[in-house]
């Protein structure tokens, strides 16, 4: 198989798992839709000014494009977990999720990014509140239980299959949610992140997180991975210093994964951004 067609199959994946008709990314990009199916069917390729652009609206890098850099290769430290039959992380909703949608519930149409989906467990249940829900999670098994817990529940998220590490939304957000998740984030990358989730997100609208934070009282978890990083105490209430602040906790909590027990230290926020006038 060519290259030409390799890099038109990435194309044609990224924009239908983004929910993209040849012809939005044909309007987006200035091109014809013949010549989006051309580079899909790997006929020609993009021009080189068209990358950055191309690769910003597939939520991926010029790189992923070009190189073969499959996000289907990706590999979470979790597919061994999401490939059991069993939910790794169960499928009762977080309680951040719950008083983001409490904050939420008197807006119409409103719309959700889910940082690290996992399994979905919070994903579908904004779903159910009544949020149009992007679930970004790299995890091909872990989509496949989105996928399968969605079916079952009866609603329908959009999932996202990229790694957060990088990835360049192409959207504004009523609410970005994580819970967990951001410990993948390098901790040379992290302030840009922020701000990228402040900038894309809608005035009025909501970021809500949940980390884990650095305690010398608490021994470091089981399953923690090489390539995760703690959080300081109060560490993203100075990366939302600029919003409105609506919940700021931390606390400590018992934990089971991997099959033994252990505490975390976790810290949750649920912030506002505001229009300012000066």
């Amino acid at each position: 198989m060519s290259n030409d067609n390799k890099i038109g199959q990435r194309i044609a994946l990224l924009r239908k798992q983004r929910g993209y008709t040849q012809e939005q990314i044909s309007l987006t990009l200035n091109v014809t839709p013949q010549a989006v199916s051309k580079w899909e069917k790997g006929n020609a390729l993009p021009d080189t000014p068209l990358l950055p652009p191309l690769a910003k609206v597939l939520g991926t890098s010029i790189d992923c494009l070009l190189t073969g850099d499959s996000l289907m290769e990706k590999v979470s430290p979790y597919d061994g977990d999401y490939k059991k039959e069993e939910y790794y992380w169960g499928l009762q909703h977080s309680l951040l999720a719950e008083q983001t949608v409490k904050i939420m519930q008197d807006k119409a149409n409103k719309s959700l990014l889910d940082i690290g989906s996992g399994e979905g467990r919070d994903a579908i249940y904004f779903a159910k509140c009544g949020f149009q829900v992007d679930a970004l999670e790299i995890s091909t098994p872990g989509i496949k239980k989105i996928r399968q817990y969605s079916q079952a529940a009866g609603y329908e998220v959009s999932i996202l299959q990229a790694d957060m590490i990088g990835y360049e939304l192409a959207v504004a957000y009523d609410v970005i949610y994580s819970h967990g998740s951001l410990q993948f984030l390098p901790l040379e990358q992290r302030q840009n992140h922020f701000d990228k989730y402040k900038r894309y997100t809608n005035i009025g609208g909501l970021n809500a997180h949940l980390i884990f934070v650095e305690k010398p009282f608490i021994k470091v978890a089981p399953d923690w991975e090489k390539n995760e990083f703690f959080y300081l105490s109060g560490d993203l209430a100075k990366y939302y210093y600029d919003w409105e602040i609506l919940w700021c906790e931390e606390q400590i909590v018992d934990c089971n994964s991997a099959g033994i027990p252990h505490q975390h230290a976790v810290n949750s926020i649920i912030a506002r951004k505001i229009e300012r006038t000066f």
